[in-house]
């Protein structure tokens, strides 16, 4: 006979309504904790370089391309018009998610050593590994390529979904959706999976720790998705981000010490 679910394992599974504050709960985290503050520096630097030169580039390169087709006539006035909306909300899209992708994998490095002690403050567990600048240069090379192969992942499932546009009438809609749930799971298996790295999980283990959990996960990368598209706002989404994942990791798997605790255990009473 199957034990009962603890209260807390009740509550969190399934959960969805609390998961999307946890970027906040991480900020808020981040906040308190200052030994956090000079961590969290080389992400934001990074993040503000990044959207900044972004944004600049783009504006200026489709601004251009836009006032190429100005003229006097009062119907290409309105051609004019109808590209600046279109070059606007393209503008928005690329700045608030593609560059948002790009800083935070160039950040990887920092993120992971972010994590880890958000996760050492929280558990009241120290790291056997003291940390090293020697260190953090040894692992970025592989922190970087391995974000920016989620970010490929991420680019190519996003112009997959484009081909949703030819269904008639429901294809922009039916896009939007495809976006914010692409968008929302690509943030949340990011987030949530330095303190996973740490775990040596697989990518196998990483997917099944999602799909076990897609309502919180998909919440946690939904409150991401919000606060990526606040201008300003979003060059603090890193930090935040990184420490709210870890926060929500350590709620909804059992730490390292309690699995191993448990390994005994369950193999005496299989025998």
């Amino acid at each position: 006979m199957a034990e009962p679910a603890s209260p807390k394992q009740s509550l969190l599974d399934g959960r969805v309504l609390g998961s999307p504050f946890y970027v906040l709960r991480g900020a808020m985290f981040v906040w308190k904790n200052r030994v956090l503050w000079k961590l969290a520096a080389a992400p934001l630097m990074i993040s503000a370089l990044v959207l900044t030169l972004g944004y600049v580039l783009l504006y200026y390169f489709l601004s251009d391309m836009v006032h190429g087709v100005m003229s006097d006539q009062w119907y290409w006035r309105i051609v004019y018009y109808v590209l600046a909306f279109l070059v606007g909300v393209l503008l928005l899209v690329l700045f608030f998610f593609l560059f948002t992708r790009v800083a935070s994998a160039l950040a990887a490095p920092f993120n992971e050593v972010i994590s880890e002690r958000t996760e050492q403050i929280a558990t009241g567990v120290a790291s056997e590994t003291p940390f090293s600048f020697a260190a953090l240069i040894k692992d970025s090379a592989r922190g970087i390529a391995h974000a920016f192969k989620i970010l490929a992942v991420y680019v190519a499932l996003l112009v997959a979904a484009l081909l949703l546009w030819l269904i008639p009438a429901a294809g922009p809609v039916l896009f939007s959706a495809a976006t914010i749930l692409i968008s929302s799971y690509m943030f949340a298996y990011e987030y949530l999976g330095y303190p996973m790295d740490r775990r040596r999980y697989s990518f196998r283990e990483k997917r099944r720790f999602l799909r076990t959990r897609l309502k919180s996960a998909l919440g946690f990368g939904v409150g991401n998705l919000v606060v990526a598209s606040i201008p300003l706002v979003n060059v603090l989404l890193i930090p935040a981000a990184v420490a709210g994942g870890t926060l929500l990791f350590l709620e909804l798997e059992p730490p390292l010490t309690e699995k191993l605790d448990e390994q005994p255990s369950e193999k005496t009473g299989s025998q």
